[in-house]
């Protein structure tokens, strides 16, 4: 299948399709490589976005990186983002970029709300008063470039808060540099059972927002863009959990009788 082009006027009509507007809040999980072979690199994603929410919006990816586990140490300025896809990377390269400082699981952040946002510093990065939960409060959507909604890692919110039975709470210690200077700190994490090993899938979560008409979607190229509230993600999330701790995970255990 030959690569598209992916032209400025395609993207900004997608994104417009999908409601983006004026000052909105955005996490961004991508996988741009079916969108298309963007015109002027991956920057065309950044304008287009930026331009779209303008001054007062604010845009988010997730930069997690796993090798403070291995290391011990966590530089926000320069560690790399792992598995979060090239826009991910590109975006918590920007001048101006601001990231959290848990660890493992940060974001990194440009636009109105980037400062307040890499502000906060809880034991998990889902925790209340975390980024992720500021985000929530403050009513930003989720934008999928791309991506599907397996990507999506708000599912981790709802995960810790259900205490579900195939994660369990880690702690981490390290050297995480904060301005100049290196301090010692402790996190946490709620972690896989790696000997349930649950292979999770969140198709109910979008077959959910679907039947609430809260999920938006357009077809790009050989791939989709699509949006909902974060708060709506949750919603859906939370009563699926509620239900059944077990209801994204797909290798789930017998149950005995």
């Amino acid at each position: 299948m030959a690569l598209a082009t992916l032209t400025r006027p395609q993207l900004d009509e997608a994104l417009h399709a999908l409601g983006v507007q004026a000052g909105d809040g955005l996490l961004v999980h991508s996988a741009v490589q079916f969108l298309g072979k963007p015109e002027g690199g991956l920057a065309l994603y950044l304008d287009s976005l930026q331009t779209l929410i303008g001054p007062h919006g604010t845009l988010v990816v997730p930069a997690f990186s796993f090798e403070f586990a291995k290391t011990g140490q966590y530089d926000p300025a320069t560690t790399p983002s792992q598995g979060m896809g090239v826009f991910s990377e590109f975006m918590r390269q920007q001048p101006g970029a601001q990231r959290t400082l848990h660890p493992m699981q940060s974001v990194a952040a440009l636009g109105a709300a980037a400062e307040a946002l890499a502000a906060c510093d809880a034991p998990s990065a889902f925790d209340d008063s975390s980024a992720f939960d500021r985000m929530l409060q403050a009513d930003f959507k989720l934008l999928l470039l791309g991506a599907d909604i397996q990507a999506a890692s708000m599912v981790h919110y709802s995960e810790q808060r259900a205490a579900v039975p195939y994660r369990y709470w880690k702690d981490f210690a390290g050297q995480v540099k904060v301005g100049v200077e290196w301090q010692p700190r402790s996190y946490r994490m709620f972690v896989r059972d790696m000997d349930a090993d649950p292979q999770l899938r969140l198709a109910p979560i979008q077959a959910a927002l679907q039947a609430s008409a809260n999920w938006r979607s357009v077809p790009l190229n050989h791939g989709q863009l699509a949006l909902c509230r974060l708060q709506d993600f949750v919603t859906a999330t939370d009563a699926l959990l509620s239900l059944d701790p077990w209801a994204l995970v797909s290798n789930r255990p017998e149950v005995e009788h």
